[in-house]
């Protein structure tokens, strides 16, 4: 059991636990609120083989009316595979037995026919005045479970690089199902959303790299920032020392808010923790962000993607991978030039292995050069007009500036663009990356 799941099984139980004291101050309230949990909730008989209560995600999840949760004696027993039938008795008697809360994994067949895996927590309840019960949580985990036969079939059969991208991912699995369930969360539970944005916001903003550590980067001078267009953000970029080199990555998840936000730190998560097993290889590092993604935007139910590129700077040479804008460069003679990344990766998220799409192209950067990288938020501003920003006025404003520190071009491509928009609120987050070798 994954600590994702230990986490959201707690949250469970405590949740549970605090509705039913809430029952003695209005049962109304109680309901609405059992009735928005994404697991299923129940009450029944000391046996704990027939239900008084099951809440709505009970069909949701499994396809049985609720009528026939509560109205048939043994009904979820009965549903068990006969090899599972014995943990689930033996579980409820040991909690009926005030012994404490007990918890075991367990197979159960769906309205469907298909076998789904549940993670239960059941414990006793007592109740003043009436006949004690026992609650019960249950927790889909099928996904984790099949991920789990899926990663021990693919142990079993492929070796080498697929070994090693396999224990990265399995490295990075725990991380990443904390964020996807609580992205998956923070979606259903609106009364807390508030709060927990303003959480992702501030995890997200800690997680840039500042001014002070960028200073430190020896031969580059360096500057960025990131402007999400709402709480909080889908723009990505990070700039790391490596091996004598400095890797930058700028990228730009589909959409903004939360679920956005959550990929975002998913990708500098995986980047890093890449970058610290061992050395940079492009096609490795897309190969294990790419499946990272893939499996979590899924897990979390939602249809993100991401364009991502990576800029490995070293001995005055840029070596650049991966799908997003066009990188500019102006020379130190002031002559503009525009590198195309379309053939160089895949957007990251949509399918399973692009490992066929993955590129490279390099381009060598001076003293007196300047790189800069930049997210569609810039580009795609509008004025009250419709009228977009668009590359060209980006590229003439590094172009005029070329000349000056990092710092001071990144301010006046900004204070360019703010001209252009005046009063309009940012419809994208804006993400900007400025380069200078010293």
């Amino acid at each position: 059991m994954s600590h994702a799941e230990e986490t959201v099984a707690i949250l469970a139980d405590r949740h549970f636990s605090a509705q039913s004291l809430e029952l003695h101050h209005g049962e109304q309230r109680y309901q609405e609120l059992v009735d928005l949990a994404k697991v299923i909730l129940w009450r029944g008989g000391l046996d704990g083989s027939s239900f008084n209560y099951v809440n709505q995600e009970a069909e949701v999840l499994l396809g049985y009316p609720i009528q026939e949760w509560t109205g048939t004696s043994a009904f979820w027993i009965d549903h068990l595979p006969p090899e599972d039938r014995q943990l689930a008795q033996s579980c409820c008697r040991a909690a009926a037995e005030n012994q404490g809360p007990q918890r075991f994994e367990h197979r159960m067949i769906a309205a469907n026919g298909k076998v789904a895996w549940l993670r239960t927590s059941v414990h006793l309840v007592p109740c003043p005045g009436k006949a004690e019960e026992l609650e019960g949580v249950m927790l889909d985990i099928t996904d984790r479970k099949l991920a789990e036969e899926a990663a021990e079939e693919a142990s079993r059969t492929k070796s080498g690089l697929l070994t090693e991208i396999n224990s990265l991912h399995e490295q990075l699995k725990v991380f990443t199902d904390w964020v996807g369930r609580a992205s998956k969360a923070a979606r259903v539970e609106n009364a807390r959303m508030s709060s927990e944005l303003e959480i992702t916001q501030r995890l997200q903003q800690m997680m840039l790299p500042c001014d002070d550590d960028m200073r430190q980067i020896a031969g580059l001078d360096i500057s960025g920032s990131m402007e999400p267009a709402t709480e909080v953000g889908g723009d990505y970029y990070d700039v790391i020392c490596k091996d004598g080199g400095v890797v930058i990555g700028i990228g730009d998840v589909t959409g903004h808010g939360l679920e956005s936000g959550v990929i975002a730190i998913m990708v500098q998560t995986a980047v890093r923790t890449l970058l610290a097993s061992g050395q940079y290889e492009s096609r490795k590092f897309f190969e294990v962000i790419n499946r990272v993604i893939y499996d979590n935007v899924r897990r979390m139910h939602c249809d993100r993607n991401l364009t991502l590129s990576l800029l490995h700077y070293q001995d005055n040479v840029v070596t650049m991978s991966g799908q997003h804008e066009e990188v500019l460069v102006v020379r130190g003679n002031g002559v503009l030039e525009r590198h195309d990344t379309l053939n160089l990766g895949f957007p990251l998220g949509l399918e399973a292995d692009i490992s066929s799409f993955i590129g490279e192209a390099t381009v060598p950067l001076r003293s007196g050069d300047v790189m800069v990288a930049y997210t569609d938020g810039i580009t795609e501003a509008m004025d009250c007009s419709g009228v977009a920003f668009g590359i060209e006025r980006l590229s003439e404003a590094v172009r005029i500036n070329h000349q000056q520190p990092a710092g001071t071009i990144r301010e006046a491509v900004l204070s360019s663009l703010r001209n252009h928009i005046g009063d309009q609120h940012l419809l994208d987050d804006v993400s900007l990356l400025v380069i200078k070798p010293a």
